[in-house]
C-alpha cells in the first residue's frame, strides 16, 4: 500500500522518503522502538549476506599447470656402466620404416644362358614376321634351376595354359620381375627372398614367343613398364 497520504503524491521523492520515515520511526513525536530494531536487523542480515556471497564465491582465474617434467638419461664418463644413471626418456619414440631403394645394377641372371632376344621388336623365325617381346628369352635346358634377379618377395604363382607355371616377384620401388615356364616351383606367395635364390625348376618352353630353342621366358618392368635387362647385366 502506498504510505503516504494523497497531499504527498505531487512532493519531491527524497522529501517523499523523509516524511515516510519520520512516521515510521517517530510515533507521536516518539521513537518508535520496534521499528527502529526492525530496521537495524534488516541491514545486519543484508550486510552479512553480501559478505558470505563475496567471501564464497567460486575462483573463477584459469589453473596454471606446469608441464611434466621429461625424465632423461644421463651419465658419466667417470662411472662404470652399473653406476650410471639409465632413466627411461618417457617421450613417444615412432619408429620410422625405411625401404631399401632398388638398385637395378645389382640384378644378376634367373639362369645362366644367352639371351636368345631383347625388350622391343625382333624378327621370329617361327612365324616370319616381326613381333614386339615385352620380356627377354634366355636359353636354357629343361629342368635347369631359375633364381630371382633381385631380392624381393613371391607376390604371384600362376598356372599357364600350356602347364607351366609362373611366378611374380615384387622388388618394391616400383620392381618387379617375371617368371614364365617353369615346370616346378619351391616357392609360394608372400615368402621372401634373397637374390639368386631359387624358385624352381625350368620345363619344356620352345616353339613360345616364336623362338625355337628352349628358354626361361623373364620379364622386368619398373611402374609396370617394361625394362631391358640386357642394360644391367654385366
Amino acid at each position: 500500500m502506498w504510505p503516504f497520504e494523497d497531499s504527498l503524491r505531487d512532493q519531491n521523492p527524497i522529501r517523499k522518503y523523509r516524511e515516510w520515515l519520520k512516521r515510521w520511526l517517530f510515533k507521536n513525536n516518539q521513537l518508535n522502538t520496534v521499528a527502529l530494531i526492525g530496521f537495524v536487523l534488516s541491514l545486519s542480515l543484508l550486510s552479512a549476506y553480501l559478505f558470505y556471497s563475496w567471501h564464497n564465491q567460486p575462483n573463477t582465474s584459469p589453473a596454471i599447470t606446469s608441464p611434466p617434467a621429461v625424465q632423461k638419461t644421463e651419465s658419466r664418463q667417470d662411472q662404470p656402466v652399473s653406476e650410471q644413471n639409465t632413466s627411461v626418456i618417457q617421450e613417444p619414440l615412432e619408429k620410422a620404416v625405411v625401404q631399401t631403394p632398388v638398385n637395378p645394377e645389382e640384378m644378376v641372371k634367373p639362369v645362366m644362358g644367352h639371351a636368345l632376344t631383347g625388350v622391343g621388336m625382333s624378327f621370329s623365325e617361327v612365324f616370319q614376321d616381326y613381333r614386339y617381346n615385352s620380356g627377354v628369352a634366355l636359353a636354357a635346358n629343361p629342368g635347369a634351376e631359375i633364381k630371382t634377379a633381385l631380392p624381393g618377395t613371391v607376390s604371384l604363382v600362376t598356372t599357364a595354359e600350356n602347364g607351366t607355371q609362373q611366378v611374380t616377384v615384387n622388388h618394391g620401388d616400383g620392381w618387379e620381375t617375371i617368371y614364365s615356364g617353369l615346370e616346378q616351383v619351391v616357392v609360394k606367395a608372400g615368402e621372401k627372398l634373397s637374390r639368386d635364390a631359387v624358385i624352381g625348376t625350368l620345363g619344356a618352353y620352345n616353339r613360345v614367343n616364336g623362338i625355337n630353342e628352349n628358354h626361361l621366358f623373364f620379364k622386368v618392368t619398373k611402374d609396370g613398364e617394361p625394362v631391358d635387362p640386357n642394360t644391367y647385366w654385366k
